[in-house]
């Protein structure tokens, strides 16, 4: 009589277990969520993941594409090439913040012109150190107003640029690893200009690093279409306005890009007569 007390028992509580199981009856969508709803009449919110693509970049090509050593950017900024979202995969790769030290400018608007990346705060003498492992792709002087700079294309799919530079430590398809140094800074400026890009399109650094701390946000982060929509509203172009003696050769040689890319940015030929005051777009 006892064992079948208890089997009774047992099977009362199964039961009731199987009564208490959750059965969805219905999902509605909320702007980057889903409600569930329950046949208890409980729900769920669960966040909608976007459809996403990694960015992490095979390490034997990583110089297969616009491989570009004589401009800071290897092709021309475009924002059509940021609407899909990229989960940027950090892992257990290394890393190393390229000067810790206090964030003088931000990323954003700044006096009416958008400023690409953060501005830290860097002395005489002070290292700059790769961000990421990498292979340098340019290094030199920019024709912007950033000085001396070294671009670094990392195997996670980024770049980053270091700019203000005093002297270049690294060069021109050099592989180099986190942490290692990159360049000196603090007599030409008193920051370190610091860009993270994603297909030549720069996105705030606070995005993936903790500027505080120097550590990454997370493993794998997401860059979303939005963290771009700036370029929306921002003309990225470079002009240089044709001075009495300049050639297509002597332009493309001081602003780094090529005869062909001039020629064809303003429909005009190698061959053509540049007119003294005419505006050639450069990027």
């Amino acid at each position: 009589m006892k064992r079948m007390t208890i089997f009774v028992a047992l099977c009362l509580v199964c039961a009731l277990s199987f009564a208490q199981v959750k059965t969805p009856v219905d999902t509605i969508s909320r702007g980057n969520l889903n409600v569930i709803l329950y046949s208890d009449k409980t729900w769920q919110y669960v966040d909608i993941q976007p459809a996403t693509k990694s960015v992490k970049t095979d390490t034997v090509d990583v110089t297969a594409q616009n491989w570009v050593t004589t401009s800071l950017s290897a092709q021309k900024p475009d924002y059509a090439r940021t609407k899909d979202t990229c989960i940027v995969n950090f892992g257990t790769d290394a890393y190393s913040f390229p000067l810790k030290g206090k964030v003088v400018s931000r990323f954003g608007m700044r006096s009416g012109k958008m400023h690409t990346g953060i501005d830290i705060e860097m002395k005489h003498g002070d290292s700059l150190v790769a961000a990421f492992d990498g292979i340098v792709r340019f290094v030199g002087w920019t024709n912007s107003n950033l000085g001396n700079a070294v671009v670094i294309r990392h195997y996670n799919g980024l770049e980053t640029v270091y700019a203000h530079l005093d002297e270049i430590k690294c060069k021109v398809n050099q592989k180099i690893n986190a942490g290692e140094l990159v360049g000196i800074g603090g007599t030409a400026a008193n920051h370190l200009h610091f860009e993270t890009r994603l297909k030549d399109n720069a996105f705030d650094p606070e995005l993936i690093f903790n500027v505080q701390t120097g550590v990454l946000v997370a493993d794998r982060i997401p860059i979303y279409a939005s963290n771009f929509d700036y370029m929306k509203f921002v003309d990225n172009s470079q002009y240089h306005v044709v001075k009495s003696g300049d050639t297509l050769y002597a332009i493309a040689r001081k602003h780094h890009v090529s005869v062909k890319q001039i020629c064809d940015l303003n429909g005009i030929k190698e061959t053509s007569i540049l007119s003294v005051g005419k505006r050639l777009r450069l990027r």
